[in-house]
């Protein structure tokens, strides 16, 4: 679903800001889900997915809503606008920039209420939304065995785990950069924990720039940031990395947090392989540019390190999965999605004895392809994290 918002921070490539942005708009009013429209919230790395599933891609694939169904498949995306962009507060700047906390209304005739930015708070939602007006969530992660329990204690059975896709998480730098053609697991321990400060202090890059490194690293919430730092602890024997004080917490999938930093070149941070996927794609136009829009793609001005490290080792890449998670007690409901259909709408959407739910049929997996994921199906039932 495409949500207009106020201010919004981050604009990528071609687009610069000045130090001081503007004022917040005025809200718009969006569509307002009906009673029997399925709603999902959820994490920033896996929403394009969902919203393609949902409305079409850019390629002029038809998503679930263009056939005019009843009821409709509504997502909330995790980020502020389309271009995957937070929204900050008047008086907010490059360097002190203020959460705006943007709302939704989730459902017609209902108040608004903060809209879930990360996968870990979208599966907190759901737990905590007994009046049921969210009906599944978009997740880079699985719930935990916490979770699971709470679910349970709800009366629900369990959280339903659906897995739909594959992403990675790679280092990105920018375009030019200082950084080598790749770096280690174990080299980002030192650089993470501030053993490494410049570039010329990783061994096998004594060659390289005297210049500071400036890691950066997604907010704790984020899917990626909880990637990073589970690989950064097994990297180091199983022991968690404090993280320095020069680590700088920034937007999650945000070129602009490589591109705008103090200086590009020395920058590093996590990044879903799927989302610059869809920025190569040219998906992403000039925000600035009043309707009907840039006819130039914007370019993401990033790469991600993918060439042998210094020490040797294959460059930093870790496989992460993007799932739906829904109640179980909705899977084996006798309520139909649409009037006069036999199918609920966990039947219709991700998972029936006739394997033909909209993930499972070679256009919904067109659809999640569009968004720059690995479309994979794994029914997985219940299943935590741990």
């Amino acid at each position: 679903m495409r949500l207009k918002t106020s201010l919004k921070l981050g604009l990528t490539g071609a687009v610069a800001l000045g130090a001081v942005l503007g004022s917040a708009g005025l809200a718009f009013a969006d569509y307002a889900p009906q009673p029997g429209d399925v709603v999902a919230v959820g994490g920033d790395t896996p929403q394009y997915a969902l919203s393609f599933l949902s409305d079409g891609d850019y390629n002029g694939d038809a998503g679930f809503n263009a056939a005019g169904a009843f009821n409709r498949l509504v997502t909330f995306n995790a980020t502020a606008d389309n271009n995957a962009r937070s929204a900050y507060a008047n008086g907010s700047t490059l360097t002190t920039p203020i959460p705006l906390n943007p709302t939704d209304v989730l459902r017609a005739g209902t108040f608004p209420v903060q809209r879930v930015q990360s996968s870990g708070a979208a599966v907190s939602a759901l737990l905590a939304d007994t009046s049921k007006e969210i009906n599944f969530v978009f997740s880079a992660s699985q719930p935990t065995a916490a979770q699971q329990s709470t679910a349970a204690s709800n009366g629900w059975g369990y959280l339903h785990v659906v897995e739909i896709g594959t992403d990675s998480v790679k280092i990105a730098t920018n375009a030019t950069t200082n950084a080598p053609a790749g770096l280690s697991p174990a080299e980002l321990v030192k650089i993470y924990n501030g053993t490494y400060t410049t570039w010329n202090q990783i061994p096998g890059n004594s060659g390289g720039s005297t210049d500071a490194i400036i890691p950066l690293i997604p907010p704790s919430s984020s899917s990626i940031y909880k990637t990073l730092v589970a690989d950064l602890k097994t990297a180091n024997g199983g022991t968690a990395v404090t993280l320095a004080a020069s680590v700088k917490t920034v937007e999650q999938n945000d070129p602009s947090a490589i591109t705008s930093a103090t200086v590009p070149a020395d920058a590093i941070v996590p990044f879903s392989q799927a989302r610059l996927n869809l920025w190569g794609d040219g998906y992403f136009h000039n925000p600035a540019t009043v309707y009907p829009g840039s006819g130039t793609a914007l370019s993401s001005g990033i790469n991600l390190l993918t060439g042998t490290a210094p020490d040797a080792a294959a460059a930093y890449s870790s496989g992460i999965t993007d799932y739906v998670i829904y109640r179980q007690s909705d899977a084996t409901s006798a309520t139909p999605f649409e009037p006069g259909g036999t199918r609920n709408w966990v039947q219709t959407l991700f998972a029936n004895a006739n394997n033909n739910a909209l993930v499972q049929t070679s256009s919904g997996q067109a659809l999640i392809a569009a968004s720059g994921v690995t479309p994979v199906y794994n029914d997985l039932g219940n299943v935590s994290s741990g």
